[in-house]
C-alpha cells in the first residue's frame, strides 16, 4: 500500500515537472519573440532616424551648394532654405542614440550653419563678397561630411555596419558580433572631420562691433529650475552665437537663455500608451506655467506614436498671436515632457492698429466674400485676419494695421 501511494506521488511530481516544464518553454519561447519583435523595432527606428539624418545632411549640401550661385531675391529664399535643412539636420542627428563624443564636431558644424544662414535669411538683398565666400567654404565642408555620411548609409544598406547604441539601457537590444558599428563610423567621421576655414564675414562683423559678455547664469537657472534639479547636475553641451545654450540631464537636452527655456528634447524611447489625454493636457498647462506662459490657449492636438503633441497660441493685450505658437509633447507611458518650444517672436511694447478694419479690408481681391474679421499679431505686426469664402473655398487672408498689405494667405476647403 505504502508502495504504491510513493509510485502514484512519483508520476504526479513527474507529470507536474513536465507540465512546468513545458509551461515554462512557451513563456521562454512568447518572451524570446516579443524580444526579438523589440529588438526588429528598435533598429528599424533607429535606422530611420540615421535615414533621415543622411537625407538632411545631403539635402543641406545641395542648398549650400547652390546659394553659390544666386543672386537677387533667390538670396533669401535659398539661405531660408538652407537654414531650415540645417534646423532638420540637427534635430535628426539628436534623435541617434549616440552620446556628444560621436556628434560633437557634427553638432557645432550644423549650428555654425544655421547660425549663419538665420542671419542672412533675417535680411533682404545680396549676398557680399565674404559672404559668398563664407557660403563656398560651408559649402565644401557640407559636402565633405555629406560624402562620410552616405558612405555610411551605403555600408549600412548592404550590411557592411551595423546599427548599435551606446545607451547602457539598450546594450542587450542591438547583437553585432564581429560587424562594424555605426558609432565607430561617426567616431571615424569625428576624426577625419573636414576642417571649415575661419568666416570672413563674421570676423568682419565681430572686428566692427565691441565684444559683449553673454552671462551664460540666467539661462543655466532657468534651465535647471524647469527640470526640477540642481545647477550642478545639468552638463554642458554647446552654445549658440545668439548667447543661447544647450545643457542636458540623462537623455534631456534643454536650451536656454536670460529669457528663458528656448527647447526641450527627451531622446528616450516612449513605452505603450498608458496615460489619458486629459491627464496628459493637464502636464502640458503646467509645464507651460512652469516655463512661464500661463494664459495660452490650445488650438491643436496631434498623437505620433505614444507621444501627444499640443499648439498653444499666446496672447498680447487679448489679441491672439496665431504664429508665435508654443508646441509641448508629452510622453503617454508616464506623463512626462519630452518635447518643448518656446513660442518666438513674440511683440513687445504696446500695439497699436493705426487702419480700421473697413480700410484694411481694401487689400482683399474683389473675387472673395469676406464674412468675419479679428485683431491678430502677424509676423510681430497688428494684422487683421479676414475669414472670407470664394466658392467652396475657405480663405483667410492676413492685412496689416499699418499699410493695408497682406501678411499671410491660408486656404481650406468646404465640406
Amino acid at each position: 500500500m505504502k508502495e504504491k501511494l510513493l509510485r502514484k506521488l512519483r508520476r504526479v511530481a513527474g507529470i507536474c515537472a513536465v507540465t512546468a516544464f513545458a509551461v515554462l518553454a512557451v513563456l521562454s519561447a512568447l518572451f524570446w519573440a516579443h524580444l526579438n519583435d523589440f529588438r526588429a523595432e528598435t533598429r528599424h527606428s533607429y535606422e530611420l532616424s540615421f535615414e533621415q539624418t543622411a537625407a538632411a545632411v545631403d539635402a543641406l549640401s545641395g542648398t549650400l551648394e547652390k546659394c553659390r550661385y544666386a543672386t537677387g531675391e533667390l538670396c533669401h529664399s535659398l539661405a531660408s532654405e538652407a537654414y531650415a535643412e540645417a534646423c532638420a539636420a540637427k534635430s535628426a542627428l539628436s534623435t541617434l542614440p549616440f552620446s556628444t563624443v560621436e556628434m560633437d564636431q557634427t553638432k557645432s558644424f550644423l549650428g555654425t550653419v544655421g547660425d549663419f544662414m538665420h542671419e542672412l535669411c533675417s535680411r533682404s538683398g545680396e549676398f557680399s563678397d565674404d559672404e559668398r565666400a563664407d557660403i563656398r567654404t560651408l559649402s565644401d565642408t557640407a559636402a565633405a561630411y555629406g560624402a562620410l555620411v552616405q558612405e555610411m548609409r551605403g555600408s549600412l544598406g548592404c550590411g557592411e555596419m551595423e546599427m548599435d547604441c551606446r545607451e547602457k539601457p539598450l546594450h542587450n537590444v542591438f547583437d553585432a558580433d564581429g560587424a562594424r558599428l555605426l558609432s565607430d563610423g561617426f567616431l571615424d567621421a569625428e576624426q577625419s572631420f573636414p576642417a571649415a576655414g575661419e568666416l570672413k564675414s563674421y570676423a568682419r562683423a565681430e572686428a566692427a562691433l565691441p565684444t559683449q559678455y553673454v552671462d551664460p547664469a540666467p539661462g543655466r537657472a532657468a534651465a535647471a529650475k524647469l527640470l526640477g534639479v540642481s545647477e550642478e547636475v545639468l552638463r554642458d553641451e554647446y552654445s549658440y552665437a545668439d548667447g543661447s545654450a544647450a545643457y542636458s540631464r540623462g537623455s534631456v537636452f534643454v536650451r536656454a537663455d536670460a529669457s528663458g527655456v528656448i527647447s526641450l528634447s527627451d531622446s528616450r524611447l516612449v513605452g505603450e500608451s498608458s496615460v489619458s489625454h486629459k491627464r496628459a493636457a493637464e502636464k502640458a498647462r503646467d509645464f507651460l506655467s512652469a516655463a512661464g506662459y500661463p494664459d495660452m490657449k490650445e488650438t491643436q492636438r496631434r498623437q505620433s506614436g505614444s507621444v501627444l503633441y499640443f499648439s498653444f497660441t499666446p496672447s498680447v493685450d487679448g489679441v491672439p498671436c496665431p504664429d508665435c505658437r508654443a508646441e509641448v509633447g508629452v510622453a503617454l507611458d508616464n506623463c512626462s515632457v519630452c518635447f518643448y518650444r518656446a513660442p518666438e517672436d513674440l511683440p513687445e511694447g504696446e500695439l497699436s492698429w493705426p487702419l480700421d478694419a473697413v480700410s484694411a479690408q481694401a487689400a482683399l481681391p474683389s473675387s472673395i466674400t469676406p464674412l468675419s474679421s479679428r485683431k491678430v499679431v502677424c509676423q510681430g505686426l497688428p494684422c487683421y485676419e479676414f475669414a472670407c469664402v470664394d466658392g467652396e473655398r475657405h480663405v483667410k487672408i492676413t492685412v496689416d494695421a499699418a499699410y493695408g498689405r497682406e501678411r499671410a494667405v491660408e486656404v481650406g476647403r468646404g465640406a
